[in-house]
């Protein structure tokens, strides 16, 4: 309190003299006014007026040297609870990293205790939020495995609306492991009525044994993968084969080049020229395979009919590549699963036609347009069959069938993209703990998307796109 009383009555006294004569005559010398002047002009003494000079010279000194004011954040309990889940889910970092995040920039230091016992308590709160979200309105999923150190991570995504319904760490990716992690989902309500997936069998036999009748659809990313890689091995052999062309192209420009020489260059050309042509033949077939992987207009039996040409012509321009063959051989062994997007196109068609009052035929003729260019004759002979037919209902019609199209994923490679955002927790934890799992399941579920290519999700989580309705935040949803 002394202290406190010596420090007001310092500052009155300086601002005191800030606002008297005194201090203006002081700084009138310091700018170099001459002080015989100052004193003729006052009446003061000229000894008094050098005084005053110190004084202000001093007290200008005294500015320079003053430290600012640190301004420190209040490290109350919950600003340091929602400061180390952030570090942890958002900052990706370790406990250690935590540690040194508060010594840096808040000289203070927390225990690793403690910094364990908040991620403990946040992914209990995750969990818990987690187990009281309504699964009904999942009727697609995306399941696939992530591993981390050769552990599996069962992995469910819902393609529509991005929503992480399983992410769980476990001992392995059987059948019976599949089933049981599925089946504690349908107590929330998961109903899935089709599993995008590679084709891996405990995945395929776990998800139908949880939900019998399910509708299996391969997933077409991996399907187109394995030949895509050998086609890319051909185009790197056939680089690599211009650049030992070009090189000996250098060498023959020489005077008095070896006969060899020339004759082997002669070899390569002939080499580079099928290689090259060789390539671009499987490039465009490759190219074909994967629009017909599409909805391209045509019916099934015409898909699997053109399908089945452009995989012969691949075998046919193999040239003994026993592992282009192979990849072939596997792509059609799968085929009666990659097609059914179409038949769940065909059931959705039946099912909005019903709902909707838009006529089946309708929509099929959309779907049949998709054969063609838009500026073609067929295509505005079937838009002018579809105007007439629709009438009013034509905007309605044409704009559900563009959601319906939209709405049937062919893909799970969604979790290949979740897999790249986690990967960065797991090399920088090595192993991330099952709970962390959980942590990060709603983490993702409640970050409401900054930027898409689908606007409506802008501004949206994925558990509000679920939902359909406003929904807590992240740290809102642990209880922090």
């Amino acid at each position: 309190m002394f202290s406190d009383t010596n420090n007001y009555t310092r500052e009155n006294t300086e601002k005191e003299w800030k606002n008297s004569e005194k201090f203006l005559i002081g700084m009138e010398a310091v700018l170099g006014v001459p002080v015989k002047e100052i004193s003729e002009r006052t009446g003061m003494s000229i000894a008094h007026i050098y005084g005053q000079k110190s004084k202000v010279q001093k007290y200008m000194e005294g500015l320079d040297e003053k430290e600012e004011t640190k301004e420190r954040i209040e490290l109350t309990k919950s600003f340091v609870k929602r400061a180390i889940v952030s570090f942890a889910v958002e900052g990706r970092a370790t406990i250690e990293g935590i540690q040194r995040i508060f010594e840096t920039l808040y000289e203070e230091h927390i225990s690793i205790g403690t910094i364990s016992g908040v991620i403990k308590e946040a992914s209990e709160g995750a969990a818990k939020f987690d187990k009281e979200i309504d699964l009904s309105g999942i009727s697609q999923g995306a399941n696939d495995e992530i591993f981390q150190n050769g552990q599996p991570v069962l992995t469910g995504i819902d393609p529509e609306t991005t929503y992480i319904y399983l992410l769980e760490g476990a001992n392995d990716r059987t059948a019976e492991t599949w089933k049981k992690f599925i089946e504690d989902k349908k107590l929330q309500g998961l109903n899935l009525e089709t599993s995008i997936n590679d084709g891996a069998k405990g995945i395929i036999i776990g998800v139908t044994s949880a939900f019998p009748g399910i509708l299996i659809q391969l997933d077409v990313f991996h399907a187109l993968m394995g030949i895509g890689k050998r086609i890319i091995i051909i185009e790197r052999q056939a680089y690599s084969k211009i650049a030992k062309e070009a090189d000996l192209e250098k060498r023959v420009e020489v005077k008095g080049v070896h006969q060899k020489t020339k004759e082997e260059l002669k070899k390569i050309r002939a080499e580079v020229e099928e290689l090259v042509e060789n390539y671009d033949t499987l490039n465009i077939l490759f190219g074909w395979l994967r629009e017909l992987l599409g909805f391209t207009g045509y019916r099934v039996e015409d898909t699997k009919a053109l399908i089945e040409f452009v995989l012969c012509e691949i075998e046919k321009n193999a040239n003994k590549n026993e592992e282009l063959q192979k990849k072939v051989k596997g792509f059609r062994n799968n085929t009666e699963f990659l097609f059914t997007f179409m038949t769940r196109l065909q059931n959705e068609m039946e099912k909005h036609s019903k709902e909707k009052g838009i006529p089946l035929n309708a929509y099929e003729m959309m779907y049949e347009q998709l054969i063609y260019d838009e500026k073609s004759e067929e295509y505005q002979e079937i838009e002018c069959k579809l105007v007439m037919m629709l009438k009013e209902d034509y905007e309605r019609g044409r704009e559900d069938f563009k959601k319906l199209l939209n709405s049937i994923k062919k893909a799970s490679s969604i979790v290949e993209n979740l897999n790249s955002r986690i990967r960065t927790y797991m090399n920088v934890k090595r192993m991330v703990p099952e709970n962390f799992f959980t942590l990060m399941k709603v983490y993702f579920n409640t970050m409401r998307y900054r930027r898409s290519r689908i606007k409506e999700r802008v501004g949206k989580s994925p558990l509000e796109i679920l939902t359909g309705r406003k929904q807590p935040s992240f740290m809102e949803a642990i209880g922090f």
